[in-house]
């Protein structure tokens, strides 16, 4: 039983989906945490408080390049695209996720007024760029990551 458990632990380590979020999550909750000063949120009273939404915040991040992940596998029919990964994958990959947080983003501001921003706008649409930018800067560090770290466990004993 021990040895089925242990197998069955190892698949989901090894899993691609596994890889993305986990990456995602370490690279993302870093970059939240650097960008949160600039959002309304961070008046929270405690700190405990902040911590929470932030990781609320990258547990979506995780979520979102999954998703993104499964769209790209769809597309390339294959979910070990990110392992042959190109230049064409990983800006649709980017893409994909950059273009679901700009329309959350608007949602999220000028629809259900969750939160406010005052810094860094983008003109005409009036939303911060911080979040923007993290969704061309990670993904492809994210896909890169979690690539090299599959392509080295695959070779392992």
């Amino acid at each position: 039983m021990k040895k089925l458990l242990t197998q069955w632990i190892d698949r989901i380590l090894a899993a691609q989906e596994t890889n993305l979020f986990l990456f995602a999550f370490l690279l993302h909750f870093v970059y939240e945490v650097w960008e949160s000063p600039y959002f309304d949120f961070y008046a929270m009273p405690t700190l405990s408080d902040k911590v929470n939404y932030i990781t609320h915040c990258t547990v979506g991040d995780g979520v979102i390049t999954v998703i993104s992940g499964w769209m790209v596998a769809g597309l390339y029919r294959s979910r070990k695209w990110m392992l042959r990964s190109n230049w064409k994958s990983t800006l649709l990959f980017t893409a994909l996720g950059w273009i679901y947080t700009l329309i959350t983003e608007v949602y999220r501001i000028h629809i259900a007024k969750l939160y406010g921003v005052s810094v860094f706008l983008v003109p005409v649409i009036d939303i911060s760029w911080l979040p923007l930018l993290q969704w061309i800067i990670l993904p492809p560090l994210v896909l890169y990551m979690a690539k090299r770290y599959m392509l080295s466990t695959a070779h392992s004993p």
